[in-house]
């Protein structure tokens, strides 16, 4: 059905071109005060330019099975149909002026030349139909990969928190059951939120701090009063729109380098704020630091982070990690700043 509609809007883009050059010849023909043959004129005129729309279908084909892109024989197979077709054309279009007023024209080189343009602007039209497909087919498929990769590697970054924290749970359970049980409360409010996301890749800061909040009583369940968060968002920022899940690993990095292995307290620091175009984020703990890590390779969880930015953001993000002022690890975070749908 789609195709028959195409072909009809060729069949009429070529009667359009044919009444337009059958009025221009009449209108010619009265402004040098000669009468004008309106029939002759317009039956002519859809004959000749009718022949080009059942011969448009051949050069379409022509230009599907012999694109002419860097391949000099396939340009050779265009010229050498394009001069089959157009002459064949100039000699059916002299038999039916002969047939519509008993009189032969001559056969004309520059006749014979038009017909050869034509054809090549019929090509050239059929080629950029097919590369604009093309391209089309070629973004359509990189947006799936992209989203395919997205989802894989959110699928990575679930299984990975969920048994660092299942590991927490199994170390407790028999030391400390009632910390026990109330981690596992939390991580199934955390994995029902999670759920309800579906496929979704942005949220806004909002929710994923209120994911964040699930996250942080199932540390407190497990450190106490050993674990300080702050977290500073305006309004503004709230509403930005950021990669889902994309504070949780950063967090769980921090407290796994700068609480896991200390007695003593630690604190995290989060900040939010819109700077120009981009929304910053920094998150800052007070621990260790990246010089005194023995593996300074990223694991699951920033690697996993900064994958995803690569996807979501390529070429306008940033990540970096770093010593913070006066001790510890600073995560800074940079992406475009845009407000999430509602």
């Amino acid at each position: 059905m789609r195709r028959l509609r195409n072909w009809l809007l060729v069949w009429c883009g070529w009667t359009i071109l044919a009444l337009f050059f059958a009025i221009s010849a009449s209108l010619t023909y009265l402004s040098t005060g000669r009468p004008a043959n309106w029939w002759l004129s317009i039956s002519r005129s859809l004959l000749e330019w009718w022949l080009w729309a059942l011969l448009t279908p051949i050069v379409v084909w022509l230009a599907r099975r012999y694109p002419a892109d860097r391949r000099w024989r396939h340009v050779l197979v265009h010229g050498a149909a394009g001069f089959v077709l157009a002459f064949a054309k100039m000699a059916v279009d002299r038999a039916l002026f002969a047939w519509l007023t008993g009189m032969w024209v001559y056969w004309l080189a520059s006749t014979l030349a038009l017909q050869f343009f034509v054809y090549c602007a019929i090509a050239a039209a059929a080629h950029g139909v097919v590369y604009y497909r093309r391209s089309r087919e070629r973004d359509q498929l990189a947006a799936r990969l992209a989203d395919v990769r997205l989802q894989l590697l959110t699928m990575q970054l679930q299984p990975h928190f969920l048994f660092n924290t299942l590991n927490t749970i199994a170390e407790l359970v028999h030391s400390d059951p009632e910390v026990a049980d109330s981690m596992i409360t939390g991580l199934s409010d955390l994995l029902r939120m999670t759920l309800e996301l579906g496929p979704a890749q942005e949220i806004s800061l909002a929710a994923e701090l209120d994911l964040l909040a699930r996250y942080l009583d199932l540390q407190s369940a497990r450190f106490g009063d050993r674990l300080s968060v702050s977290i500073d968002a305006d309004g503004e920022a709230r509403q930005a729109a950021v990669p889902v899940l994309l504070l949780q690993p950063v967090v769980e990095n921090a407290i796994r380098h700068g609480l896991a292995d200390r007695v003593a307290s630690g604190r995290i620091e989060i900040a939010v704020r819109r700077d120009g175009p981009s929304l910053v984020i920094a998150v800052t703990d007070d621990g260790r630091g990246p010089a005194a890590m023995v593996d300074t390779r990223e694991g699951v969880g920033l690697g996993n982070t900064r994958a995803r930015l690569d996807v979501l953001y390529p070429a306008s993000h940033r990540l970096e990690l770093a010593s913070a002022p006066g001790g510890g690890a600073r995560v800074s975070i940079e992406i475009p700043f845009k407000t999430a749908a509602s």
